[in-house]
Formats: structure tokens, C-alpha cells, sequence
């Protein structure tokens, strides 16, 4: 009975320590901390490891779960040590060649400009409007023939004559020097020469044209030329 006593008393005295009604003074020290907390933990003087104890006061556990629909779009269950339940939505950092891929409104841009602007004049018309690249680098003209030449985007303007050179032609089905001289040996494109090792004048009616469209676009062993070789 006497070890009854003590234990109840025990247990009486510490209800009285934990149990304690805050103080108005207390409580406004605790709202300051509050309003104290962006300041806290922004400064430079409060290490990662006091970052790290804040959040496991104030956070009992995040549940994170992916959007079907939206791979990088991530819903955070975050559960709070008072026992509210709060939901946020995050998106994923995209990885680097999703960070420096041009949307597809830019591309459809370049295509539309090609039409009237060489390479040099592009780039001079993006700059005027303080474009830049993908990674913040003002464009050239070699940055404009890459991009047409990842997007396959070829020059659409035809010679009054109806007729192309070589490297015209491979400017517009972005293939390589070999995949042009492989057409005209093998009679898919009219090729005429006025002498030997004269350049070739390459005639392409609209029939052909559609026909070395459909080619290029449908064949697993054609590779369009390298940027570097394009003229």
C-alpha cells in the first residue's frame, strides 16, 4: 500500500510539471519563435543537422506518391506531429537533355522562319527578339543548323528553274553527301553533268519529291547529315 502511495504521488507531481498552463508570456515567446522561423532557418549560421531536427519536431512523415498521369508530378502527404494531414503537389527537376530540349512552339518558330530567313538571318531575328538558347547562349548560325537539322527541318525553297546541286538537295531531306550520290547512281533522282566531275544539276518534280520524302521518313538505314557537313 505504501509503494501505491508513492507511485501515485509520483505520478501526481509529474501531471503538475507537464500539465502546466502556459503562461501569457510563454505564449508570446512561442508566437515569436513562430514568426522567427523563415529567419531561423534561412540563415547561414544554422547548420544542416539543426535543419534536420526542426523538420522531425514539426513533421512525423511524408508520404510521396507519383502522378499516373504526370510521371514527374509528385503528390507529398506530409503528416504533422499535431496530427493534421497536409497535401502538396511538386514537380520533378527536370534531367539536362529534357532541361535544354526547345519546346515544340519554338520549333515550329524555326520552321516557320525557315521558309523566308537563311541560318545567319534567323539567328539575327531570335537575338532582336532577346532569345536565347536553350542554355542561355545567344544563337548563331551553327546553333540554327543544328536545331533544323535535329528536327529534320529542311529548306523549302526550290531554284526558279526547277532544279538543285547536291548540296541543296541535301539541305532539303537532311541526308548525308553519300545518300545523294547513292540517288543519282541509281537513276532515283535525274541527275545531268555538262562535262566530267562537273557539279550535278538534280531535277526533282513533285511525284519524286513526295517519293523521297516518304524514303527519308520510313527508312531504318538513312541517317540525316551531321551539322558540321551541312552547307
Amino acid at each position: 500500500m505504501q509503494r501505491v502511495l508513492e507511485l501515485k504521488a509520483e505520478l501526481a507531481q509529474f501531471e503538475r510539471q507537464t500539465m502546466r498552463s502556459v503562461t501569457p508570456e510563454q505564449k508570446q515567446k512561442i508566437l515569436q519563435l513562430g514568426r522567427d522561423f523563415p529567419r531561423l532557418w534561412k540563415a547561414p549560421t544554422t547548420p544542416a543537422r539543426d535543419r534536420k531536427r526542426i523538420i522531425r519536431l514539426l513533421i512525423r512523415d511524408i508520404t510521396v506518391v507519383k502522378d499516373p498521369q504526370k510521371p514527374k508530378l509528385l503528390h507529398l502527404q506530409i503528416h504533422w506531429q499535431g496530427g493534421a494531414t497536409e497535401t502538396i503537389r511538386a514537380r520533378q527537376r527536370p534531367n539536362y537533355p529534357e532541361a535544354i530540349r526547345y519546346p515544340t512552339s519554338f520549333v515550329a518558330k524555326i520552321r516557320a522562319l525557315t521558309e523566308q530567313y537563311d541560318d545567319q538571318q534567323i539567328a539575327a531575328q531570335l537575338s532582336s527578339e532577346g532569345l536565347t538558347s536553350s542554355t542561355g547562349k545567344s544563337f548563331t548560325a551553327s546553333m540554327i543548323r543544328w536545331i533544323r537539322y535535329k528536327h529534320r527541318i529542311s529548306r523549302q525553297s526550290t531554284p526558279d528553274d526547277g532544279t538543285f546541286n547536291v548540296s541543296q538537295v541535301r539541305a532539303r531531306y537532311g541526308v548525308s553527301l553519300w545518300v545523294v550520290h547513292y540517288w543519282i547512281e541509281r537513276g532515283i533522282v535525274a541527275a545531268t553533268q555538262r562535262k566530267s566531275n562537273a557539279p550535278y544539276t538534280i531535277r526533282i518534280d513533285d511525284a519524286a519529291d513526295r517519293r523521297l520524302r516518304n524514303w527519308v521518313a520510313n527508312s531504318r538505314h538513312l541517317h540525316p547529315a551531321s551539322p558540321t557537313q551541312a552547307v
